[in-house]
């Protein structure tokens, strides 16, 4: 190999070794800003570009909980990322003095489409779309001239014959009784009945 080849790679070597210590110190330098920190596994909520939002950039909007309070974030992905989905996990590290400031640690990739399932039931005076997509599910209330009424989102679980909501609440100021918690399924799995407002949901192909 010829010298001017060798001083090539070398120079390569050290180049890639400046920077991955300078992105590795970036992180823990970040990290030390927020003073104690604490390690916690998040989920991503939406991907972006979407339906709605067309972009050239590629992101992340994911939530997570700290006692009872819950918070969220944005998460631009790099080229070496991989597709993102909703319902992923992914880890955090965040700040015990203010947990609203956090950083990424490590994605995670356990689903492929965000896709999922939808649900409709009308009423007099307007709609509801449920979606149900890898553990997340998402809550729309319009009233008939598209106006929406309430917007959840939070995870589910489904239980033998059941399916539970747990919302994520990011203002208690504005809770709402409305908020889905409990639906049964009907014996075909086709449709289930909210407990609490009795309205019938059917799978909308």
């Amino acid at each position: 190999m010829r010298k001017g080849n060798i001083n090539l790679l070398g120079l390569g070597v050290i180049m890639g070794s400046i920077l991955a210590y300078t992105g590795w110190t970036g992180f823990k330098t970040q990290t030390f800003l927020m003073g104690k920190t604490g390690e916690i596994s998040g989920k991503v909520i939406e991907v972006f570009p979407n339906e709605q939002v067309q972009s050239y950039s590629r992101k992340i909007k994911y939530v997570y909980s700290v006692g009872d309070s819950y918070y969220v974030d944005f998460k631009k992905l790099g080229t070496k990322d991989d597709k993102m989905e909703i319902g992923n996990e992914l880890k955090l590290i965040y700040s015990i003095r203010k947990p609203g400031k956090n950083k990424v640690k490590s994605l995670s990739s356990t689903y492929n489409n965000s896709f999922g399932e939808k649900y409709y039931t009308t009423y007099e005076n307007g709609f509801v779309e449920l979606r149900l997509i890898n553990g997340i599910f998402k809550y729309q209330e319009s009233a008939k001239g598209g106006e929406v009424i309430h917007d959840f989102i939070g995870e589910y679980k489904i239980i033998n014959d059941s399916i539970k909501f747990e919302n994520y609440v990011f203002d208690a100021k504005n809770e709402c009784q409305n908020r889905p918690e409990l639906f049964l399924f009907s014996p075909n799995r086709r449709q289930f009945v909210d407990v609490n407002t009795k309205r019938i949901f059917k799978r909308f192909h």
